[in-house]
């Protein structure tokens, strides 16, 4: 399954709009026979390249017009039935009911000109009646962009993005096309002070995860550990959480990934190795092959952070409650 750039919709159109009518039109062409078994949300979002809430939403608006059914705990089918596609034919009337319109508009003494925007403001909102909510997750470091996206997967009617924070302090325009702004609770007065009142600031607040606690104080207090993470700005972050279990007797250092030849004299320097968040995600392929031959033969510690459940109930209802705002101001 792909996404076809040469349907209806143009490459510069939201995502959502063009996965939406692939699959929609690889249904009505019977690319996938009634009762089919639909790709799960997290593999088709990592087979097309968009994200995990992006693929939520299409298969909810399929559903929403009868292509698919959804049944919990099994997945998502074609329908026994749809609508055909016949590709002349709705060309041939798509055509006819452009042409009455703009027949009755000309009569009400419109010009062509204005008569084309008219169009273009309605194609707009019909485009707006259907998307999702845009979110930006804004942090100043990527190990708390991916712990924020990763921890919001299953929410739905949203579509996220992850932005530099430094890169809104240089441009806070870049904000303009977003519903809501998601950050670290540090960041939450700051960004309001650059953003105004242009956009809500939804603050989260990370937790280390048990497991990484426990681990944190197995370890030999003699032992020498080293802490290594994609951006020195995470650092204050895991010495907050886990800085004391780790100021143990034999000596810990911070390092930055990004060098692998100077990744690999640390390794070598030290017993136990405290890594930051998804670091296998954000850096080369030969440092993270460098922890994995490491971790043969001596410990590796994941760290792992999610947002509370404090927050996560709180995004969540925030994301719904703009959602129906959204629709409300479209119906209005």
């Amino acid at each position: 399954m792909r996404m076809d750039e040469n349907r209806e919709h143009s490459p510069d159109s939201p995502l959502y709009l063009r996965l939406f009518e692939s699959i929609r039109h690889e249904i009505n062409s019977g690319q996938w026979e009634p009762g089919s078994r639909l790709p799960s949300i997290r593999q088709l979002a990592s087979d097309t390249g968009v994200s995990v809430g992006t693929v939520r939403h299409v298969y909810e608006l399929l559903a929403r017009e009868g292509f698919i059914r959804t049944e919990k705990g099994r997945g998502s089918f074609v329908s026994g039935s749809h609508p055909a596609e016949d590709p002349a034919g709705r060309k041939e009337r798509a055509l006819e009911a452009i042409d009455l319109a703009i027949g009755v508009l000309t009569d009400l003494g419109f010009t062509a000109r204005e008569i084309g925007i008219f169009f273009e403001l309605r194609l707009r909102q019909k485009e707006e009646a259907t998307r999702p909510i845009r979110a930006a997750i804004v942090a100043s470091t990527p190990e708390e962009r991916s712990i924020i996206n990763r921890s919001m997967e299953t929410a739905t009617d949203v579509q996220f993005d992850r932005i530099l924070y430094s890169d809104v302090t240089k441009q806070p325009a870049r904000l303009a096309n977003y519903d809501l702004a998601i950050v670290p609770a540090r960041l939450q007065r700051d960004l309001e002070n650059l953003t105004g009142s242009s956009i809500k600031v939804l603050p989260v607040v990370l937790a280390i995860s048990r497991e990484t606690l426990l681990a944190c104080r197995g370890i030999n207090e003699s032992a020498s550990v080293g802490v290594l993470t994609v951006s020195r700005d995470f650092v204050p972050v895991l010495k907050e959480q886990c800085g004391d279990l780790l100021a143990g007797g034999g000596g810990l250092e911070f390092a930055l990934f990004g060098d692998p030849g100077e990744t690999s004299r640390f390794l070598k320097r030290h017993e136990v190795i405290l890594v930051s968040p998804d670091y296998a995600n954000l850096v080369g392929k030969a440092e993270a092959s460098l922890i994995r031959d490491y971790s043969k033969a001596k410990r590796v510690i994941r760290a792992h952070f999610d947002c509370d459940q404090g927050s996560l109930l709180y995004l969540t209802q925030a994301i719904k409650k703009k959602y129906r705002e959204l629709r409300d101001s479209l119906s209005a």
